[in-house]
């Protein structure tokens, strides 16, 4: 499944810790172990971060989380890509190195630099469950990202960011200081071209170079070595096709099925064994949703019926989809009842 890096993450420690919140018992609470926050390349699973995105800003006390945590970047926030992204000639070189490495912080994200007349828009395609606070935390580090560069004048000519249609709050809004489409089906950012191309004043063509080929290293090490979050996510968005063949995965990896097999091998697993495993947890994420009747998750998961996916799930957990579905929602009421009382 797709990973986040733990240094973004400890963005979120950083602005809940200023809150007044315990922002280990967050982590916690989203089943993430606040000892990988000090390796600095280690990473997260995406569902627990969505978790710790929602816990969290359940917890903070002001209205703009995710502007808050996104405004808090710094270069160590995405390691080797943030130097090179510092070192950069100009600010286009700069977004076609973050268009380029982008997996390397979440392996889900997807992007993509093009010109429009006279801007440049950077598309940053993010998760499909990804939280609102989540996106708009990606646009403020980019925005921030690029004040590193050309200065706190810095603003977007316009962006665009998926909120089904809820507006950004005043601070938001002053903070981007741009025309924002809350209607987007993408989270994207225009530039100025003339500005994106800029020579800039701590150019170092040396030292980017060396941190892009660090940031390329660990980008191999991430898609590479661990064939099971490539094959997951190739997995998941298959499913409700109902297409699923160890041959047709293959070719989408651009393997052949022998070599697919021979690296699943050498993880100790094999293909049958983690579709197995991507249904269980996506019908568990989505029996707490909430969201979608059993009949949808069985299509969602590629199951024929929903008595196909009933057996599946009794097989996994020993009880029903509908029971599980209730005991998640008592556990929610008990908790949120336990919250509320004095002195909790």
């Amino acid at each position: 499944m797709d990973t986040t890096l733990t240094s973004w993450a400890k963005l979120i420690w950083q602005t809940l810790s200023d809150d007044g919140i315990d922002a280990r018992a967050a982590f916690l609470q989203a089943g993430l172990d606040p000892a990988r926050l000090a390796d600095a390349s280690g990473r997260y699973p995406a569902t627990g971060m969505r978790q710790l995105w929602t816990e969290a800003e359940r917890c903070y006390s002001k209205p703009d989380f995710g502007l808050d945590v996104g405004a808090r970047w710094q270069p160590t926030s995405f390691n080797a890509l943030g130097f090179a992204w510092l070192a950069s000639d100009t600010l286009y070189e700069a977004l076609e190195r973050l268009v380029r490495y982008a997996q390397l912080v979440n392996s889900g994200l997807h992007a993509k630099l093009s010109k429009e007349g006279a801007h440049y828009q950077l598309q940053i395609a993010p998760h499909a469950q990804s939280t609102d606070a989540a996106k708009v935390a990606g646009l403020a580090a980019i925005v921030t990202m690029c004040r590193s560069l050309l200065g706190d004048s810095f603003s977007p000519v316009a962006l665009g960011i998926d909120l089904n249609g809820q507006p950004l709050s005043a601070e938001a809004q002053a903070f981007f200081s741009g025309n924002a489409d809350t209607c987007a089906a993408n989270n994207w950012i225009a530039i100025d071209c003339q500005q994106a191309h800029i020579h800039l004043p701590g150019a170092n063509t040396q030292l980017a170079l060396v941190n892009e080929k660090l940031a390329l290293e660990n980008l191999s090490k991430v898609q590479n070595s661990n064939i099971r979050a490539r094959l997951g996510q190739a997995i998941a968005a298959r499913l409700p096709s109902g297409e699923v063949s160890e041959a047709a995965i293959a070719v989408e990896l651009g393997l052949s099925t022998r070599s697919l097999q021979r690296r699943l091998q050498d993880e100790g697993t094999h293909f049958k064994q983690l579709l197995d495993k991507i249904r269980r947890e996506l019908a568990k994420e989505y029996l707490s949703l909430g969201e979608h009747s059993l009949s949808e998750i069985s299509y969602l998961l590629g199951y024929g019926d929903q008595p196909s996916f009933s057996r599946a799930f009794k097989r996994w957990f020993d009880v029903s989809p509908s029971q599980y579905r209730n005991t998640t929602a008592d556990e929610k009421i008990r908790g949120d009842a336990k919250q509320g009382q004095p002195g909790i």
